[in-house]
Formats: structure tokens, C-alpha cells, sequence
């Protein structure tokens, strides 16, 4: 590997949003595009529920259903939820008009989207840890440690942070970011003992006092269930303990039915689920997309659409930059607009919930 390579973009991060940068880039533009991942692209991923509506975004950045592995993609899931009340409604009753749910095997899609960028003409680095930036007048220079290979640098003439969550490019720049919350998910993957039982294709939500209960059929024949409270009661009731964690389990309605004679190979995981926006503009060349330029409680089921649209908005201003300056403010102020009227919306969803009006969570969200 040369110790210095040059690039025209350079994206910190191969999940959806990075993916779909440089797919957007690629197709759209003869920009070289360079994609460094930190891991090694075998972590576990949750599942996630997505509308029709990512069908358009995809056909946008060329990719199409026949690219999904069998299975990776489950139509015609039942969205459910015992919001408001222990009786379950419809969720899109409650939440949306959305009716067409697809349920994303997230492991499957995020990497069939990496091999659809480098297959189209990204060079991507995995294994590869950023370790420091900085920017003159032209252009980035970029030091990164790659796991086997050592050192080397990239110089490149824009910069995106699609790091996720946690931001960590624009937290090492010093963006400003304001968070709204400490949510987190604590959950766990499990299964039938008896591998001849079907699971349940259906999504359903509960509320309990410290927050919501996620359950969901994947299409591994796995089921994610997680509690989504905040990280004080976590720390409070130590939920990262197996027995916490299932004793708030076995104090829920409807879940605790569905997961009868199921297991578990592992401890409760913790995941930051935290809302947040990210000012970029104080950054010439330089954007944020998906998680690390906004995040969404997953109530709002934004995740994986946002990170595909907000990246091809972003692939799109840094192709238009050359003839209008503005184009990256005009990023900015659309993200903003979206995530004032996500807070908006989140705080309708929670207040249709008012049985625990005393509970720390809800008061806050209340």
C-alpha cells in the first residue's frame, strides 16, 4: 500500500449512509471516492422495519430488489402496538398512514450496498481507524492505521462522517452537536429451542413505565427483543444483568407471551439510541450524513431512510459545489428542518402515552 494515496471524497464509515454517498457519487459524477470502515464488517446487526418508500431512494443511487439476497428482505410483516393502553392497535394506526412495512435483514443490506460501491468504482479500506485531521485551503490530509498494513495517508479534496451515532469524525473536529436525550436500547437476539417452530412475522410494540419493549421476527430466523429507556435507569437497575433484564421482560403484557420457550446465547447488549444534530456548517469541503449528522429516536422508524436521502443530498451538494457555494448551507438547513419537525412529531407519538406520568422516562418525553 503506497503511503500516501489522493482521493476526490473521502467517507469515514461503509454503513447506509457512507454506502449510499458513494453510490450516489458514483453514479452521478466521475469523482474518485475512497471509503474508510473501522470494523471488520462481521458485526451483528439489528433488523429494522422499512416503508416502500426506501424502494425509490435505492432506485435513485441504481440498486434493485434482484440485488437483495433471498430472505434478507421480508414483505407483509403486522406492525402492532399496546401504546396508550394495554389493548393492542394497529402501530400505523397510531404512528403513520404507512402500510407497506418490509422488514431489512441489516446485516445482508448494509454489506450487499458496500459491494455495490466497490464493485461500481469505490476503493474501500476496512479495518482502518482514522487518526487524525486536518485541512489547509485545498485540501484534507487524513492519517489512518490500517489493522495489518500500518500507516498511511489520504489527501482528499471533500470529507464526509457517516461514523453513525456517535460522530466520532465530527467530534474530532470540534462540530458543534446538541443531543436531546440519553435513550438506549438493551436487548437481546433469541430463538425457539425447537428449531421446527415458525416464528411470528410481526412487529410489536409495548410501553411499561421505564420506556418501550421492541419485538420483532428476523428474517434469520432469529427475534430481537429490546427495551428502549434511558441510560440512568439502565445504570440504575443494572438492566445489563441477565436477570434484570428478563425480570422487566416477564412484567410486560404481550411480549413476555411471545417469547415462550425461547433462548438466548448471550448477555443483554446496550446500544446508544440517543437523538441528536450535528451543526456542520463551520467546516469548509466538509458534511455529515446519516446518524452522525442527525439521529432519530427509532420510534420514528427515520433510521435507515434517512441515511440513504440525506446521503444523496449530500453526494448531491458536493457535485453542485463547483457552481454554487451555497450548497452546502442549503445541506444544513434542509437537516434542520427535518429534525425540527422530527421533534415535533416524536413529541405527539409520546404523548399518547400518559399511564406513567410520574416515571422519570416519561415525564421527559411528556
Amino acid at each position: 500500500m503506497p503511503n500516501t494515496v489522493e482521493t476526490d471524497v473521502l467517507i469515514v464509515g461503509g454503513g447506509p449512509a457512507g454506502s449510499s454517498t458513494a453510490l450516489s457519487l458514483l453514479k452521478y459524477s466521475n469523482l474518485k471516492v475512497m471509503i474508510i470502515e473501522q470494523n471488520d464488517l462481521n458485526s451483528i446487526r439489528v433488523g429494522e422495519q422499512v416503508n416502500a418508500s426506501l424502494f425509490d431512494l435505492l432506485d435513485y443511487i441504481g440498486i434493485n430488489k434482484s440485488d437483495f439476497e433471498e430472505n434478507s428482505l421480508l414483505p407483509g410483516y403486522s406492525s402492532l402496538a399496546a401504546w396508550g393502553s394495554s389493548h393492542i392497535s394497529s402501530r400505523h394506526s397510531i404512528f403513520s398512514t404507512q402500510v407497506d412495512s418490509f422488514q431489512l435483514d441489516r446485516e445482508h443490506f448494509d454489506l450487499m450496498l458496500l459491494k455495490q460501491a466497490s464493485e461500481k468504482g469505490a476503493i474501500v479500506f476496512p479495518r482502518t481507524k482514522c487518526i487524525d485531521f486536518k485541512q489547509t485551503d485545498t485540501a484534507w490530509t487524513i492519517e489512518l492505521r490500517h489493522e495489518t498494513r500500518g500507516d498511511f495517508t489520504i489527501k482528499s479534496t471533500y470529507l464526509i462522517d457517516a461514523s453513525g451515532r456517535q460522530s466520532h469524525v465530527c467530534r474530532k473536529l470540534g462540530i458543534p452537536i446538541e443531543k436531546y436525550d440519553d435513550l438506549v436500547a438493551i436487548g437481546a437476539f433469541l430463538y425457539f429451542k425447537d428449531t421446527k417452530r415458525a416464528i411470528k412475522q410481526e412487529i410489536l410494540l409495548e410501553t411499561v413505565e421505564d420506556g418501550w419493549w421492541y419485538f420483532a421476527g428476523l428474517p434469520n430466523q432469529e427475534m430481537v427483543v429490546s427495551l428502549f429507556t434511558d441510560s440512568t435507569i439502565v445504570k440504575e437497575k443494572q438492566l445489563q444483568k441477565t436477570e434484570n433484564w428478563n425480570e422487566l421482560l416477564s412484567n410486560t403484557v404481550h411480549i413476555k407471551k411471545m417469547l415462550a420457550n425461547t433462548s438466548s446465547n448471550a448477555k443483554p447488549w446496550v446500544r446508544n439510541a440517543f437523538s441528536h444534530i450535528s451543526n456542520i456548517g463551520a467546516k469548509s469541503n466538509f458534511l455529515a450524513v446519516g446518524d452522525a449528522v442527525a439521529s432519530f429516536d427509532p420510534i420514528s422508524s427515520m433510521g435507515i431512510g434517512f441515511a440513504i436521502s440525506s446521503a444523496c443530498h449530500a453526494a448531491k451538494a458536493i457535485i453542485d459545489n463547483a457552481n454554487d457555494s451555497n450548497t452546502f448551507l442549503n445541506y444544513q438547513e434542509n437537516i434542520n428542518a427535518i429534525f425540527k419537525h422530527y421533534l415535533e412529531t416524536k413529541t405527539l407519538f409520546y404523548n399518547k402515552e400518559n399511564r406513567w406520568n410520574d416515571s422519570s422516562f416519561w415525564k421527559k418525553r411528556n
